[in-house]
């Protein structure tokens, strides 16, 4: 894999998943804008990446004026967009009945909307890129739903659509894609009443034995943005330890 040159917009980048996603990017030879929505931790990803490859936006996903002025930030700085990741997420655990609508909304609007806010403002910028490539983030509860996640479980399913929906739109000068990951371990957890064990302890529901590192989504993701995957667009793939297989 090769992003020598790229440059690429990070959603949910300041840890988990996308600071991986930040970090390969830059090490295949690519340049990264972090987004985030707290200033503290996307300072401190930022001196991580180091300031000559990596620049951060703080941005609310699901605020259609925060992604406007994302947009005009990357135009000014770079004037043109290689890729995209939707990684930002939230994912609280609750029944129907004990979600309440402004849960509900909120997993939504940050799940949903955010990727569709950043695709309909960024996509003028991706139409003058090189090889061009989007990539939502998605989980394997999209297509296996658990008791307890009903808002998170299907506004991956819609974000999973909302991929194929795209794909099918601005082909053939845009590509775009998705990963589903299973259980990784990621800062997410955490907000979920989790602990390290309960999470480690997840390992045995996959084939392979344990839980995912961010990294393992993280090169998928990179693969996705690559010239290596140039034929491959409205693709939901997984990156689960073989939960899906089962």
């Amino acid at each position: 894999m090769d992003l020598q040159g790229r440059r690429v917009v990070v959603t949910g980048g300041s840890s988990g998943i996308g600071l991986a996603v930040a970090r390969a990017v830059i090490r295949l030879g690519g340049e990264v804008c972090v987004v985030a929505r707290r200033e503290e931790p996307l300072a401190g990803a930022v001196v991580e990446l180091g300031p000559e490859r990596a620049w951060g936006h703080a941005c609310d996903v699901a605020d259609p004026g925060r992604v406007a002025e994302l947009a005009s930030a990357v135009r000014s700085r770079w004037g043109r967009l290689d890729g995209l990741v939707n990684n930002a997420g939230i994912a609280p655990m609750g029944t129907l009945r004990e979600t309440k609508p402004a849960t509900w909304d909120r997993v939504f609007a940050v799940n949903v909307r955010g990727p569709y806010l950043l695709c309909r403002e960024l996509l003028p910028l991706l139409e003058q890129g090189h090889d061009p490539a989007i990539v939502n983030v998605s989980s394997t509860l999209a297509e296996r739903a658990i008791p307890g996640m009903a808002a998170y479980n299907a506004s991956k399913a819609a974000l999973n659509q909302l991929t194929r929906s795209l794909a099918l739109e601005v082909a053939p000068v845009v590509r775009v894609n998705a990963v589903m990951p299973a259980v990784v371990d990621t800062p997410i957890h955490e907000g979920r009443g989790m602990t390290p064990e309960d999470v480690a302890g997840m390992g045995a529901l996959h084939p392979l034995g344990r839980i995912g590192r961010p990294e393992d989504v993280a090169e998928v993701v990179c693969f996705l943005l690559s010239e290596a995957a140039s034929w491959m667009t409205g693709a939901v793939i997984p990156v689960d330890g073989g939960m899906m297989a089962g």
